[in-house]
């Protein structure tokens, strides 16, 4: 399932205008641009599992959908360019240093008592290690 829909994600993503990219410089999780990194939907669940609240406690979170690419696809980009990109994604093929990173990022609301707060994972990074980054707010237990 989760192939069909980076193939939907971006069959459906050259037909409109590309988005302005976000702010790569904000706070880690805050941004589509600032995504945490981590693998697969359990390594989703896993990394907010390890998040503390100010109060100590560990907020509860749900997954809000996925809100497009981190870096959003040229507008220029050619069906034999979409079909490479599309068959790298799904082959899990680690981005070369510098490469744009155009995987689909999950937003997932964080809750900490009343406060909500949405925080972004690109789960499309299993090249590396569970990431030690916590988002502003928030601690990280190992």
């Amino acid at each position: 399932m989760h192939a069909a829909l980076l193939v939907l994600a971006f069959a459906s993503a050259g037909s409109a205008a590309a988005p302005s990219p976000p702010d790569a410089a904000a706070a880690p999780g805050s941004t589509v641009a600032s995504a945490i990194e981590v693998c697969e939907p359990d390594g989703e669940r896993r990394y907010l599992a390890r998040l503390v609240c100010p109060d100590r406690s560990h907020p509860q979170f749900e997954r809000a959908g996925s809100v497009g690419e981190r870096t959003p696809l040229p507008a220029d980009m050619t069906e034999a360019q979409s079909e490479r990109l599309v068959e790298a994604l799904l082959a899990g093929k680690p981005l070369a240093p510098g490469e744009p990173d155009h995987h689909v990022v999950d937003r997932y609301r964080v809750m900490c008592g009343t406060r909500e707060t949405s925080i972004y994972l690109d789960m499309y990074h299993c090249d590396r290690p569970p990431p030690r980054i916590a988002p502003a707010g928030f601690e990280l237990i190992d």
